[in-house]
């Protein structure tokens, strides 16, 4: 893992992303060659760069949607195949529409196919060279794990990072005066050792530990581990002590401006380019069942503040009436017909685009939950009042990385996500959840 922008970003994926641009870029550059000898001879030449850069940021962003920057699915061959061809074919038809736009990136029929066929090629040898070939050479950082304190959850939450580390072996707490370990570090050429000791008095070796530091070994905590390889922070079984003197958490006060100024003015286009839509949605659900449009429902905001959130109404008028607060359950007879759409497709979330013009909300950040639920979750989830130092948001880094929640075990492990969202927010964080939450609204993931 690397980091970029405070996000721990996987090396493999960067690697793939980094051959997919190369390919696609040598793609480009074979027209241009083929065109120099045909009938567009010097045509094409004059606008290679627009041609070329469009073409590579539009394939880019389209395997990323399609899932294949998914460390899960790399190894599926099969998989994989569809998915890229099924990329490229949206990626012919969007270039066929940029074509008839815009004049400038026209070409003939024969550059065109020609394009697409060499990028699939490139692309299709390059990942089956990479995800294939390269594991076997060693390239994942073997790790050495001192203690036993998380092990049944760090081989399950690991599971899913198979192309990141190499899990090398694991030392009982109870072994490690014994065991050499600087020898076995060094045999063995381990890259990491993993601290993962509950009670560290008198068993950790620290000596051997420094001396492999000094070997150049990278040594971390279980908790710097998990967040660095799970993108999440693990709250039952970090310290404050972690939480204080670690790094992030910091507002730097470029980007806190920069992304206000970027949510309102997104807010405004988005009302005023959704409202033929709106007047649509709000129709249907007039005529479908008796009760107002909009839903409005008291949130928890920023510094624990409440406001107002507004939602297209997704369930029958006065679905709580009598009732105390619940969430929503999975085939919830209260949600109607074009309730369940909105749901699916998130469009119910649009009026909330109101909520951040007001300056409420942000376009990413922690879900906002209703007060009830806080005071609840606040008594029985560790560091729960953490995720209100921020303006909670239209998406975010919990919304795209775990389903629904509607339990307290769910509300806990979106917490994970979130505070690991707070303590390294940037700008190109939210700009990587914002292509995720594309995903699920075109795939309905996560939706109730």
């Amino acid at each position: 893992m690397i980091r970029i922008f405070n996000h721990y970003v996987s090396v493999s994926v960067l690697l793939v992303l980094l051959g997919d641009a190369f390919f696609a870029s040598l793609a480009v550059a074979g027209i241009f060659a083929f065109a120099r000898f045909g009938p567009a001879s010097g045509i094409l030449a004059e606008r290679g760069i627009a041609v070329g850069a469009v073409w590579v940021i539009l394939s880019a962003f389209l395997f990323f949607q399609a899932g294949l920057y998914d460390t899960l699915n790399f190894e599926d061959d099969r998989t994989n195949l569809i998915r890229i061809l099924s990329a490229l074919l949206i990626l012919a038809g969007i270039g066929f529409l940029v074509m008839i736009a815009f004049p400038v990136f026209r070409m003939g029929w024969k550059e065109a196919l020609l394009l697409t066929g060499l990028t699939f090629i490139g692309i299709l040898a390059w990942r089956r060279f990479v995800v294939l070939r390269l594991p076997f050479l060693g390239w994942k950082r073997r790790t050495l794990i001192l203690g036993t304190f998380q092990i049944s959850r760090i081989f399950e939450e690991l599971n899913k990072f198979r192309h990141n580390i190499r899990i090398h072996g694991v030392v009982d707490a109870q072994k490690l005066k014994e065991f050499d370990l600087v020898g076995y570090a060094l045999e063995h050429r381990i890259h990491s050792i993993v601290i993962s000791l509950k009670d560290r008095r008198g068993t950790l070796p620290i000596h051997n530990i420094l001396a492999c530091k000094m070997h150049g070994i990278d040594v971390m905590e279980w908790a710097t581990f998990y967040e660095k390889n799970t993108n999440k922070i693990d709250i039952m079984n970090i310290n404050p002590s972690h939480l204080i003197l670690g790094d992030g958490f910091q507002k730097n006060r470029l980007t806190v401006l920069v992304k206000g100024a970027m949510d309102r003015l997104l807010a405004f286009l988005g009302l005023v380019l959704f409202l033929p839509f709106g007047l649509v949605i709000a129709l249907l659900i007039r005529l479908e069942s008796p009760g107002p449009v909009f839903y409005s429902q008291e949130r928890v905001g920023l510094n624990g503040r409440s406001f107002r959130i507004l939602k297209f109404r997704s369930m029958v008028a006065d679905a709580e009436k009598g009732l105390a607060p619940q969430w929503a359950s999975r085939n919830d007879p209260r949600i109607t017909r074009i309730g369940a759409f909105l749901r699916k497709t998130r469009l119910d979330e649009v009026p909330q685009l109101i909520n951040i013009l007001k300056g409420e909300m942000s376009f990413v950040g922690p879900r906002p939950e209703r007060p009830f639920f806080v005071a609840e979750l606040e008594k029985s989830i560790p560091f729960y009042q953490l995720r209100h130092v921020t303006k909670p948001g239209l998406s975010g880094w919990a919304q795209i990385r775990y389903r629904y929640g509607a339990t307290v075990e769910d509300a806990a492990k979106k917490l994970e996500y979130d505070l690991y969202y707070i303590k390294n927010l940037s700008i190109f964080l939210d700009l990587m959840i914002f292509l995720e939450t594309i995903q699920v609204i075109l795939f309905g993931k996560g939706s109730r």
